[in-house]
């Protein structure tokens, strides 16, 4: 048992996060915008506009999202940008089919489902790292996260703005796992009251196969639950190379699986 509500809340202040954490100047320059419409929060990367990962609308499937007319002014808004964007629909709240109906209706298909695991926190001490070494990331430490992220997922190099603030931002943790004095491997982790929402873990290829994320995941673990959370989140990525070994090391360390969220696309072409 877990609050889907609860989940769902740290979802879009995750993202949220991660738009705040931009500079200022960049805000302007590149066009990184987000906007909240009742539950719906709305984020959008100018700059960047045919990478559907940074413009994405979230909350369509909150109770009052279509009747009050939230959804459909968010959609409106992300048009205006100008961009290719995904609508997100969370399996298990309460408005699910009814956003999936209403997308459907016009126009939208199915694009990709993300998956979602949660665990209840650690019990015992944290799995020996081995050769290893997890480190939390201060403020001036991101250059690295920024350099794998961007390099494992193929990202333009204006996406890494989006990190370069967030360990100064509230209930966040950043970490990096280093093999032979070399960082290559990064996971962040968001705290909103009592739950922890594990992202953005990225391993560089030549790295990959030494534990890196295990180490990394099962820190987090520990210091979410010494922090307080007896519910602790991940998502893995769709269509990637290492996301059938993420789903491996997340089962392996005590993760269920819960619904996902499945994201919707706009068939291309259309207004």
């Amino acid at each position: 048992m877990y609050d889907g509500a609860a989940v769902a809340a740290a979802e879009l202040r995750f993202r949220e996060c991660l738009w705040r954490s931009a500079p200022l100047d960049a805000v302007h320059e590149v066009e990184v915008r987000s906007r909240h419409f009742g539950p719906i929060l709305a984020t959008a990367f100018g700059h960047l506009p045919h990478v559907s990962l940074m413009n994405l609308i979230q909350g369509a499937a909150e109770v009052d999202a279509i009747d009050s007319g939230h959804l459909s002014t968010a959609i409106e808004w992300m048009r205006l940008r100008e961009v290719d964007y995904l609508v997100s629909v969370i399996a298990d709240r309460p408005g699910s089919q009814r956003a999936e109906s209403w997308l459907h209706s016009r126009g939208y298909e199915r694009d990709s489902t993300v998956r979602r695991f949660l665990h209840p926190g650690m019990d015992g001490p944290p799995i020996d790292a081995g050769p290893l070494e997890i480190t939390e990331l201060g403020p001036l430490d991101t250059e690295g996260m920024d350099h794998i992220f961007g390099t494992t997922f193929n990202l333009p190099c204006l996406a890494s703005l989006l990190l370069m603030g967030l360990p100064t931002q509230a209930g966040w943790h950043c970490y990096s796992a280093s093999l032979g004095g070399w960082e290559v491997a990064t996971g962040s982790m968001m705290i909103l009251d009592k739950v922890a929402l594990l992202g953005l873990d990225a391993t560089l290829t030549e790295a990959r196969n030494h534990g890196c994320q295990t180490a990394l995941i099962t820190r987090r673990l520990t210091d979410a639950t010494k922090l307080g959370c007896n519910t602790i989140v991940a998502e893995v990525c769709p269509n990637h190379p290492a996301s059938p070994a993420a789903v491996r090391n997340l089962l392996g360390i005590g993760f269920k699986e819960i619904p996902g969220k499945v994201n919707w696309r706009r068939p291309r072409g259309l207004a």
